[in-house]
């Protein structure tokens, strides 16, 4: 009996990821940042020709966010200061160019940023855990101010994962950062025939065409200036209005906290 389950496991795994022409394995996610503002959303990720493209859907935020509220002692209107966008963006890596592209909004603008294709490195810890039903190991890489580790399971061919992470021994599971600010969870795999895939490639990249360009770098000095992007989106406000007093000045908060360009402490 133990033998004919773990023959029916490989089977479908064989089915779902291995190579053919009509249907591209899909990997879904649920994702869930902890950055000041809690919230949820799906992640999406497959490989094609050797180009791995990673998409979102809407943000959810766990806690509803007033637009507008009052201050009760002052009586001043109060705005909660929202980004460009729905919260939704996409990461494109391609291999052969060794170049990675990805959407961000800052401010009232949505802004494409390109960079060298940053390689992972993932080292074992020892731990092995059982995750979802899948015989998972652990592993651990430091990526631009963060400590990931992540829980994968090696009986699956599939180096790639959600965002920027890659190079992986097998199919990750579970990815998190080890203040838990950011946590990648697989939560079903299915497949899409490649006519399907190709159409949304085309989509996307008529639709990154349209957005504004400029180097990681560049965005990132940006981003500082701008106090997170924040004095872009209140500099076009009404002068009755203020900021919700948590926007006040602070460092840098994003998923990425120490890039290499920077000096080191």
């Amino acid at each position: 009996m133990r033998f004919f389950l773990l023959f029916i496991t490989f089977f479908s795994q064989i089915y779902l990821f291995g190579q053919n022409n009509d249907s591209i394995p899909v990997l879904e996610y649920e994702v869930n940042y902890n950055l000041g503002k809690a919230l949820v959303k799906k992640g999406y990720v497959f490989n094609y020709k050797k180009n791995t493209y990673y998409h979102t859907s809407k943000t959810v935020f766990l806690e509803d966010i007033e637009k507008l509220s009052i201050d009760e002692v002052t009586g001043i209107p109060n705005v909660n200061v929202f980004s460009a966008g729905d919260g939704s963006d996409f990461n494109i890596s391609y291999k052969q160019k060794n170049e990675h592209i990805t959407k961000h909004s800052i401010g009232y603008e949505l802004i494409k940023t390109t960079e060298v294709l940053q390689t992972f490195i993932w080292k074992p810890t020892g731990i092995k855990k059982i995750v979802n039903g899948r015989q998972c190991v652990e592993l651990t890489s430091y990526f631009r101010g963060r400590t990931y580790l992540a829980l994968v399971d090696l009986s699956v061919p599939i180096d790639f994962g959600p965002w920027k992470f890659n190079s992986f021994p097998g199919l990750p599971v579970l990815i998190y950062d080890t203040e838990n600010k950011l946590k990648w969870t697989l939560t079903n795999v299915s497949k899409e025939s490649d006519q399907k895939i190709k159409k949304f490639i085309l989509e996307l990249k008529d639709y990154s065409k349209s957005l504004k360009e400029m180097t990681l770098k560049d965005f990132i000095d940006l981003y500082d200036k701008t106090n997170n992007g924040y004095d872009m989106a209140t500099s076009k406000m009404p002068r009755d209005y203020q900021r919700e007093k948590s926007f006040k000045k602070r460092k840098r908060g994003g998923l990425e906290l120490k890039f290499e360009w920077e000096a080191k402490d």
